[in-house]
């Protein structure tokens, strides 16, 4: 997209591109491993309470409604998938838990029904502030829906290249 060449012709790196802010670690040095959107003006009702460029042409309430229907459809895949594994061999059910296939479905859910969730936060109280009227900070929920985002898409291209290159 424009808006990220000209952020990179800028001279932003990487991380300033995606929204991550340094932070300290234990030896001194800075690092980029937080996953909380910069804390103006509470910019987590923006980022999770609107379509991104992409879907710009939905509404918020559409928006929410899409990821409503997206949740309830993988909630779906994975109960079907779930019992389709235990109807095959009762004896070795537990065995759904060693693939990575089926920790990528199960991540892949929890991101979309806690980003569901999130969603439905910043439309609720689009002015979300702390007690003494200044902007709140990025709430646990939401940067847990971050971190599973980002796991999420990662963890996806892990499975499709081990799958293919196997």
């Amino acid at each position: 997209p424009d808006w990220l060449l000209a952020q990179a012709r800028s001279g932003g790196s990487l991380a300033t591109l995606i929204g991550l802010r340094p932070m300290t670690s234990l030896l001194g040095n800075t690092a980029t491993a937080r996953f909380e959107l910069p804390s103006t003006d509470s910019p987590w009702l923006v980022a999770f309470g609107a379509p991104s460029k992409l879907g710009r042409c939905l509404s918020p309430r559409t928006f929410l409604a899409f990821r409503v229907l997206l949740a309830l459809f993988w909630t779906g895949i994975t109960i079907w998938s779930m019992v389709d594994h235990k109807a095959n061999d009762l004896e070795t059910a537990p065995e759904f838990y060693i693939y990575l296939t089926n920790w990528s479905l199960l991540i892949e859910w929890f991101y979309l029904v806690s980003a569901t969730f999130v969603t439905r936060m910043a439309l609720r109280n689009p002015k979300r502030t702390a007690l003494d009227g200044a902007p709140s900070k990025t709430p646990l929920f939401a940067r847990i829906t971050y971190a599973a985002q980002v796991e999420t898409y990662v963890l996806s291209f892990f499975v499709f290249v081990l799958y293919w290159a196997l």
